[in-house]
């Protein structure tokens, strides 16, 4: 529900609530060249905000929720700075593969499971991490940015415990 009074904020100096600065209109990130239409003074901006948020001449949305996937699906990042997609983050280490999937994203309406299958089937994902077998490539590329195998990665408390539960035929669906 959209509060009775609706008005522009101030900036918060250094993020302190208490120490403000000037008050700044509604708008989106001028960086970004997306068409959307300013919040009128009877809404917040909310519904317009998310809408420049999806839209489809707004890449960087997609990237970001693409290489969150990655990220949670490799161990890293297509871009190494998951938090940090500006001018002082990481450059993408595959920036047409990156491209190409924030695209596929949002052509399928935004199909998180759509995009994960796509991943998890590619050859990419399927790579053997077996590091003794592919030791020339540890010589070239010791990082893994050029994806030639599969990063080992520690198996998380809830995964282990899903897998002893499968085995032992006691997971409750």
């Amino acid at each position: 529900r959209e509060d009775d009074l609706i008005e522009n904020c101030p900036i918060h100096i250094r993020g302190q609530i208490r120490n403000l600065g000037e008050v700044v209109p509604r708008g989106y990130l001028s960086i970004v060249k997306v068409p959307a239409p300013l919040p009128g003074n009877e809404q917040s901006g909310r519904l317009e905000l998310a809408a420049w948020m999806v839209h489809k001449d707004n890449p960087l949305t997609a990237r970001v929720m693409v290489n969150r996937i990655w990220l949670w699906l490799f161990g890293e990042g297509l871009v190494r700075t998951p938090d940090n997609f500006g001018t002082t983050g990481e450059a993408p280490s595959h920036p047409e593969l990156l491209d190409y999937l924030a695209t596929e994203l949002i052509e399928s309406g935004w199909d998180l499971k759509h995009m994960i299958a796509l991943i998890v089937s590619s050859r990419t994902y399927q790579q053997s991490s077996h590091e003794e077998a592919l030791s020339a490539g540890l010589k070239s590329d010791p990082d893994n940015r050029l994806l030639w195998r599969q990063n080992r990665r520690r198996m998380d408390a809830e995964s282990l415990r899903d897998t002893m539960l499968t085995v032992s035929r006691e997971l409750k669906n």
